[in-house]
């Protein structure tokens, strides 16, 4: 599994704003092949999304898409925010219940 954490430093005040924006493009994410899941992780001045792919391609296609630039609201070759940074992982789920 490839998994996505994206981690954007904001205000409180921003917060919920944020959150209503993941929830609006969230079920285009099921359009894409390899799409596993989206969780948000709120803490008090960070807002950390986490998306689980089957591979690292299936999230590339994604992130190389027009629904993601859409969702992100910049144009293809325009820089992204200053508040947020991207880690990468591979992982596997141990248990699950």
């Amino acid at each position: 599994m490839f998994v996505a954490v994206n981690r954007i430093s904001a205000p409180p005040q921003a917060m919920d704003r944020m959150v209503e924006g993941f929830r609006r493009n969230a079920e285009s994410l099921k359009a894409f092949e390899g799409f596993v899941a989206l969780e948000l992780w709120r803490g008090e001045t960070t807002l950390e999304a986490v998306s689980k792919w089957a591979s690292r391609e299936a999230f590339e296609a994604w992130a190389n898409s027009d629904s993601f630039l859409a969702s992100h609201g910049f144009a293809r070759g325009q820089g992204g925010s200053g508040g947020a940074s991207v880690a990468y992982y591979e992982g596997e789920t141990l248990a699950q219940g």
